[in-house]
C-alpha cells in the first residue's frame, strides 16, 4: 500500500508588493477625509454659481461621507487580504472599488462638494491605476508551480 504524504503548510505567500502597501494608504485616506476635508456634517458648500449660488453641504456632504467611509473600509480589508494570499483576485477587486470610488460623484449627485468630489476622483483614480498595474504585475509574472488536487506533489511546468 502507498503512503500518501499531505502537505499541510498553507500555500506560499507572494511578496507584498509596493501596490498593496499604496492602496492601503489610499484607504485610510479616504476613510478620514471626510473629516479632514469638512465634508463629513455639512462643513463645505457647494461651489459659487453652482445651482444659483451656495447650496448647503448637508444635501450630498452625508451621503459623499459614508461612501468614503464604506468604501475606505473595504478597500482596507482587501489591501491588507492582499498581504498573505496569493491571488489576484483582491487586485481585481479594488480594480472594480478604484472606479465605483471614481465615479460616485456622478451617481450619487455630491459632485457640486468640490472636496468630496476631487478627494474621490483622485483616490478612485489613484486606486484604478495601482490595482491595474498590480494585475498587470501578476499577469507578467509566470507561474511556476501548480497544483492539481490538494495534497497532490506540485507539478512543474514546462
Amino acid at each position: 500500500m502507498a503512503t500518501q504524504q499531505f502537505n499541510s503548510a498553507p500555500p506560499p505567500a507572494r511578496a507584498n508588493r509596493w501596490q498593496d502597501w499604496a492602496n492601503l494608504v489610499l484607504a485610510i485616506w479616504l476613510f478620514i477625509s471626510p473629516w479632514v476635508l469638512q465634508f463629513a456634517v455639512g462643513g463645505q458648500t457647494a461651489a459659487p454659481g453652482a445651482g444659483g449660488g451656495a447650496a448647503p453641504a448637508a444635501i450630498g456632504g452625508g451621503t459623499a461621507a459614508w461612501d468614503a467611509w464604506v468604501l475606505g473600509v473595504i478597500i482596507f480589508l482587501v489591501a491588507v487580504s492582499a498581504f498573505g494570499r496569493m491571488a489576484a483576485s483582491q487586485e481585481w477587486i479594488n480594480l472594480v472599488l478604484g472606479i465605483w470610488v471614481f465615479i460616485a460623484p456622478w451617481v450619487l449627485g455630491f459632485v457640486p462638494l468640490q472636496n468630496a468630489s476631487w478627494d474621490h476622483w483622485i483616490v478612485g483614480a489613484l486606486v484604478f491605476l495601482i490595482s491595474a498595474w498590480s494585475v498587470a504585475e501578476t499577469r507578467r509574472r509566470p507561474v511556476a508551480v501548480e497544483m492539481a488536487h490538494a495534497g497532490d506533489k506540485p507539478q512543474r511546468r514546462l
